[in-house]
């Protein structure tokens, strides 16, 4: 009798505590579900008798330290996570919970001493080398957070991530050096080709950059060389301002002296504008243009309008193009179709006529690694040479350069 006693006592309170741990899990689920329509509050009063019943367990103990990182009261969710992620054998879901605190708190150090002891654990978690990695790109040390992607394993989820990452870390490079070839070549009737070469060097600071630029032009046996800088002031994201000056060896293949300014802004969301003017020293004549852009912007795809108004022999150029660009590879593809009389790359010389030319032409950008991209130019014109008389004319253009 007593044995049966026992059996039904044993019985009944297997089922208590069943009905405990359904209710937990039945409760977790309603915190959940509050969690995810915003509701923090409410659902750290549903947490409340649960704490309160069950103080030892760490899994509610860890929900309601993330709760309150959502809620973005860090404080209070490093007070609960801590003594879980710092004793001497922390809780690796305590120490996921805490280095988001950190992270989302901008406390990029402390991060990174809780991922190490992460990693310490599971060496190969992508989230946590990833996250160390931000902190790291955040703090400025960008080579130790190279050395970081680098121990991530690449697969189809994680490959935006790490691109956007090394990416990022790419584009704080201060230094680039850059060189051109341009071939222009024509048939029916044909002439000798011209030949165009430059090689810059380029150098960013905070708010600006300056570059530094040696062109060198071959035409109808005589070789000449020009001397440029340019130089960029930013002010806001899209707002910045650049200006151009140079001077030649010669006065036919390149001007005497040049100098140009163009304002680019952004004063609607989707568009871009530029108001600029070009200025080109002779030794007979000085040349003039007036220039500027409107583009509008539709996510990865730009279209754009530029204008060119030579205001001294009233010549007109119309440039339509379209762009399309990948940010996290630094990728583009762009085509342009236009009309008038300004020539290709605006190489004015001291033999420019108002004869007309279509053009259309297209060109590619693409990085190899991480700190190299080649760009390749074509652009192909149907000129008139002399009036009413037309010939083919071909652009062929190759760019490199190097960051670092």
């Amino acid at each position: 009798m007593k044995f049966l006693y026992y059996t039904i006592f044993l019985l009944l309170i297997s089922n208590t505590i069943l009905g405990q741990e359904i209710n937990i899990d039945v409760v977790m689920s309603d915190v959940k579900s509050e969690v995810e329509k915003g509701n923090y509050d409410k659902a750290l009063s549903m947490l409340e008798p649960l704490i309160a019943k069950f103080p030892e367990n760490e899994e509610i103990k860890i929900y309601t330290g993330r709760i309150y990182t959502w809620k973005k009261d860090y404080k209070t969710a490093i007070n609960i996570l801590s003594p879980m992620a710092d004793r001497t054998n922390p809780s690796p879901d305590a120490l996921l919970a805490i280095i988001n605190v950190f992270y989302w708190s901008e406390k990029f150090e402390k991060c990174i001493n809780y991922c190490d002891t992460y990693l310490a654990i599971d060496p190969n978690s992508y989230d946590v080398l990833l996250i160390k990695a931000n902190c790291l790109e955040k703090l400025g040390r960008n080579n130790e957070a190279l050395v970081e992607i680098e121990k991530i394993s690449i697969n189809e989820n994680n490959t935006q991530a790490i691109t956007g990452l090394r990416t990022l870390i790419g584009r704080k490079a201060k230094n680039a050096v850059a060189a051109s070839y341009l071939n222009v070549s024509t048939s029916s009737p044909g002439q000798s080709p011209l030949h165009y070469g430059y090689v810059e060097y380029s150098h960013k600071f905070t708010s600006s950059a300056l570059v530094g630029r040696v062109n060198v032009g071959h035409a109808n046996n005589d070789t000449q060389m020009l001397f440029e800088a340019d130089y960029y002031q930013t002010f806001s994201k899209r707002n910045y301002l650049y200006v151009n000056a140079g001077f030649s060896t010669g006065e036919t293949i390149f001007p005497v002296a040049k100098a140009g300014a163009e304002y680019y802004f952004t004063p609607y969301r989707k568009f871009d504008f530029s108001l600029g003017v070009k200025f080109m020293h002779f030794e007979t004549e000085d040349v003039t243009l007036l220039t500027g852009q409107l583009s509008y912007r539709m996510g990865s795809y730009a279209l754009a309008y530029r204008p060119f108004y030579d205001t001294g022999n009233k010549l007109f150029s119309h440039v339509l193009s379209v762009q399309t660009t990948n940010d996290e590879k630094e990728s583009l593809l762009r085509l342009e179709l236009q009309y008038g009389n300004v020539p290709y790359l605006y190489l004015y010389n001291n033999f420019v006529e108002p004869l007309k030319a279509y053009r259309v032409g297209i060109q590619y950008q693409q990085r190899i690694s991480n700190s190299f991209f080649i760009r390749p130019v074509f652009l192909y014109e149907y000129e008139e040479y002399l009036p009413e008389q037309y010939r083919n004319r071909f652009n062929v253009q190759i760019i490199l350069t190097k960051r670092f």
